[in-house]
């Protein structure tokens, strides 16, 4: 009788453990880039830091050269299908109260009301030749990685008058000039110009002619560029609480409703951006900014960019 031969012993192959585990990394590694690829199509605008400028330049940091670009804003993600805006608003020559339809059943931009309605969903690519002039608030568009195709021109602490005085903007030669010095280097194609309580601390006439200033030297500049004057932001209810609070929203609304006299005034647009920022109370939520009361977070300036890419114009 036979015996039956007991199965014969195989040791495992030493490189098929490393194999497996080869393959489960990569699986997961492709499953991200994946996801990550979906996230950036849903959501692609974010922010890195514009080169600082060197001499005029066609549309952005003149240092794009250097980089082997073509002197423009960095690349931005392609726009998506069918997203832009049909509000337009063309101001004729001369003066007059002529207005235009968006012709998607928003209320009409005119000298009158120049406030931008809500609109189409703008593409990312709107942004390419977008210049955003600021302070502090504005600052931290480049802290919080908001948009990587925009230019930014802010700093901390400076006001409408300081925007002519404080050195600022770093230059490629190490030498620093004010913001709006460093302006007249680049050719935008939208300026977004916003001032926060920094410039709170004059009469209302006072503001009225410093922001006006401001708004002509970069007309002056830019005579082609759609400028866009945004709201002063709201202010917490606990900063209002502060003895040392610059200002409270009551007064942040006055000063609101100057800048949208002006924009009428200056034939530019204008941005309520202050709204999506407001709670019941008309306050920036405590939430929001429990440090100062001031500045807030990336989601906060996600709400701000979204207001953006709903709010805008085309010509």
């Amino acid at each position: 009788m036979k015996k039956r031969k007991s199965p014969a012993y195989r040791p495992k192959k030493t490189g098929s453990g490393l194999r497996s585990f080869l393959v489960t990394l990569l699986g997961s590694a492709a499953i991200a880039l994946l996801g990550a690829g979906v996230w950036q199509l849903l959501d692609p605008v974010e922010y890195q830091p514009p080169l600082a400028p060197l001499t005029s330049s066609p549309l952005g940091p003149p240092e794009a050269d250097a980089l082997g670009g073509d002197g423009g804003s960095p690349a931005s993600p392609p726009p998506e299908d069918g997203a832009s805006s049909d509000v337009t608003f063309q101001p004729p020559e001369g003066s007059g109260g002529s207005s235009q339809s968006s012709g998607d059943g928003n209320a009409d931009v005119t000298f009158q009301n120049p406030q931008v309605p809500e609109g189409e969903w703008l593409s990312s690519s709107y942004f390419d030749d977008a210049l955003f002039v600021g302070d502090s608030i504005t600052e931290g568009i480049k802290l919080y990685d908001v948009m990587n195709n925009a230019t930014v021109l802010s700093s901390t602490g400076v006001n409408l008058d300081s925007l002519y005085t404080k050195d600022a903007v770093t230059l490629a030669d190490g030498s620093k000039v004010p913001i709006l010095e460093a302006s007249k280097n680049y050719s935008p194609g939208k300026i977004y110009l916003m001032m926060g309580v920094n410039s709170l601390l004059s009469d209302e006439e006072s503001f009225r002619t410093a922001y006006a200033r401001v708004v002509d030297t970069l007309t002056s500049q830019h005579p082609d560029a759609i400028l866009y004057i945004q709201s002063i932001l709201p202010v917490t209810a606990d900063y209002e609480k502060r003895q040392n609070a610059v200002a409270d929203n009551a007064k942040i609304d006055r000063y609101n409703e100057i800048l949208k006299e002006l924009a009428a005034e200056k034939q530019v647009y204008y941005l309520n951006v202050a709204e999506v920022f407001k709670d019941a109370d008309g306050c920036l939520p405590n939430s929001a900014s429990p440090k100062d009361g001031i500045h807030f977070g990336s989601s906060w300036y996600r709400k701000w960019f979204d207001y953006l890419r709903s709010h805008g114009v085309t010509e």
